[in-house]
């Protein structure tokens, strides 16, 4: 320490290249923007897939209702008399429940593609597996991320 000025040398020395924190480089915080671009984009088409399986739900249950209605009021109506209108109700129900039918597997599968994706995607990237692990309850790995006990 210089008495004179009272500043302190040994303080200001310059920090080593190791005592200074390691910040990400740019090409991996490319890489992990990516990471998070493509899983977002998987969850979009999933947020899809899920939208054509409740499309599929919806038009499933249209023909069970008409259905439905047509067995309540039978009794006022001879089938034989309306067979004219019964015939193409029927066909068009038969329709609508096949193609509810497709919507709801072809749905499901996509969703199944799907996942199996986003568990790829998370296999990349350890900050999103230990994300998932704690999200499913699972006990996490490293301690500095585990919950409190005492909370």
């Amino acid at each position: 320490m210089n008495h004179e000025t009272g500043f302190n040398h040994e303080a200001a020395k310059p920090l080593a290249r190791r005592d200074l924190p390691t910040l990400p480089d740019k090409a991996s915080l490319r890489q992990e923007t990516m990471l998070i671009n493509e899983i977002s984009l998987v969850l979009a088409e999933k947020r899809t897939s899920l939208s054509v399986m409740r499309t599929g739900l919806a038009v499933l249950a249209l023909p069970l209702s008409v259905l439905s209605v047509l067995i309540v009021i039978s009794r006022y109506y001879d089938a034989a008399q309306v067979m004219y209108l019964l015939g193409p109700l029927l066909l068009l129900c038969a329709g609508l429940t096949i193609l509810g039918i497709y919507l709801i597997l072809s749905a499901v599968r996509r969703i199944r593609a799907l996942n199996r994706v986003i568990t790829l995607l998370k296999g990349k990237n350890s900050q999103l597996r230990e994300l998932s692990l704690a999200m499913k309850g699972d006990a996490v790995t490293d301690p500095a991320v585990a919950p409190d006990p005492d909370f």
